[in-house]
């Protein structure tokens, strides 16, 4: 099943070694993602399978 999520919002980070530890996108209901970010999808980083140009698949 392939579903788009959008763009990527935020990462998070381990400050000690550099390495990005995951990814945030917005969630599903869009309206409320402008007023909360309650909805947001965090994307852990061993779930990410490829980063291409345009696009990242992501295992979840």
């Amino acid at each position: 099943m392939e579903e788009g999520f959008g763009y990527v919002q935020d990462v998070c980070a381990d400050l000690q070694s550099g390495t990005i530890t995951s990814i945030i996108v917005p969630g599903s209901n869009r309206f409320l993602s402008m007023i909360t970010s309650s909805n947001d999808i965090v994307i852990e980083w061993q779930n990410i399978k490829c980063i291409g140009d345009d696009v990242i698949l992501v295992e979840i």
